[in-house]
């Protein structure tokens, strides 16, 4: 049986997102055939590329799911059902407490991920392997506007609209709100709307926010 789904994220999205609900995960590569087959064989009224996850929902709750964290996933789906014509009613009763940490490694290990197929693969995939302070140390000597090439990860364009997501959802939750659309980080850090809406090339205001993404961890680290 087919399991049921929701679609979530901002709805100006160039990608799809949709989360189907499950009664068990299995390992990585089994969950990816999954997620492949569910999105197969599900009819979805788009054009847009498919990105697929899954989650399990005990009394409204996601308490466990394939990629990402849980508690993110959960609010974001919450937050974001209205924003689209949806088939099946809103599984997501409450928000859960975010789990900040979780948010901030996983925007560290992003940025610095994006970095693995320059000429500062080395260092990026040795940062990566360490701590969060190690991979802090990475981005704070980076100069964005020597890089051109990011290989696989994507044009300038598309790495830079990763990055001002990341860094958006993080910059937020670090003075406590929570976004979940390229909408809401606009209202937040304007000067990142040209990257989340890939038009903007030049790195001045995102080299900006990560030295302020640095800085605040760092800060929050230390307290």
């Amino acid at each position: 049986m087919k399991p049921t789904y929701q679609i979530f994220g901002s709805k100006s999205s160039e990608d799809f997102d949709v989360c189907f609900f499950v009664d068990s995960l299995d390992d990585t590569k089994r969950n990816h055939e999954a997620v492949k087959m569910y999105a197969e064989q599900t009819v979805f009224n788009t054009s847009k590329p498919i990105n697929a996850n899954l989650a399990i929902v005990r009394n409204g709750v996601i308490v466990e799911n394939f990629k990402g964290s849980a508690d993110e996933l959960n609010n974001a789906l919450f937050t974001t059902y209205g924003l689209h014509d949806q088939v099946y009613k809103n599984h997501i009763k409450k928000l859960v407490s975010r789990n900040l940490e979780s948010r901030i490694v996983r925007c560290a290990r992003t940025l610095v991920g994006n970095f693995t197929r320059t000429d500062l693969r080395a260092q990026a995939k040795a940062a990566i392997r360490e701590n969060v302070n190690t991979q802090l140390d990475f981005l704070a000597q980076i100069e964005l506007k020597k890089h051109t090439d990011f290989g696989k990860h994507g044009s300038v364009i598309e790495v830079y609209k990763t990055m001002a997501f990341q860094l958006g959802m993080t910059l937020a939750l670090l003075n406590n709100k929570e976004v979940y659309t390229k909408e809401a980080i606009i209202e937040l850090f304007p000067e990142l709307e040209n990257y989340l809406l890939r038009k903007e090339q030049n790195s001045e205001a995102l080299q900006k926010h990560i030295k302020l993404f640095i800085t605040m961890v760092k800060s929050n680290i230390k307290s």
